[in-house]
């Protein structure tokens, strides 16, 4: 599997060492972090261009997913999710990771360095890779929706209006 790799300085040692134990799994490591550990790293930029290859990839027929690792995550997660097409969550269980690709067909994962294991982050990213979307008709359904929405501000032709 093609897999994108993103960190910023507080996610960059963790996202090195994922890097090295997914590309001696045989996975295709493509790295959007710094060539070199850079105290100065923020995060926008990084998770936006690793986001937007990962959805590239899928309009192409590829089998692609993004890693992002950060310090708390948050962060990162707001940043991946303003991308079209992106899916992004954040997780320290890898049965989290396991429901929101079976449901929501997430295409990428924020690691909080700050709260995960480098062995806990190695699982949650083989359950990324591991797990199957469901193709249920209602987790279809709701994707085709958000999609909608996130292009033309309608879900079905309706307008969403705030309550």
């Amino acid at each position: 599997m093609r897999i994108h790799i993103g960190a910023n300085s507080e996610g960059y040692r963790l996202a090195t060492d994922l890097r090295g134990l997914l590309e001696a799994d045989g996975h295709e490591v493509h790295w959007h972090a710094a060539p070199a550990y850079d105290e100065g790293d923020d995060y926008p930029g990084i998770v936006i261009r690793t986001v937007q290859a990962v959805v590239a990839d899928e309009d192409a027929g590829l089998d692609s997913r993004a890693v992002l690792v950060g310090g708390t995550g948050a962060g990162e997660v707001i940043a991946g999710n303003k991308v079209n097409g992106g899916r992004i969550v954040s997780a320290t269980a890898a049965a989290y990771v396991a429901d929101a690709r079976t449901h929501a067909d997430i295409n990428g994962l924020v690691i909080p360095a700050a709260h995960v294991s480098p062995d806990d982050a190695l699982g949650l990213v083989s359950t990324l890779v591991e797990t199957a979307f469901s193709n249920g008709l209602d987790d279809a359904r709701r994707l085709v929706n958000v999609a909608e929405f996130e292009t033309s501000g309608t879900i079905e032709g309706w307008m969403v209006e705030e309550a």
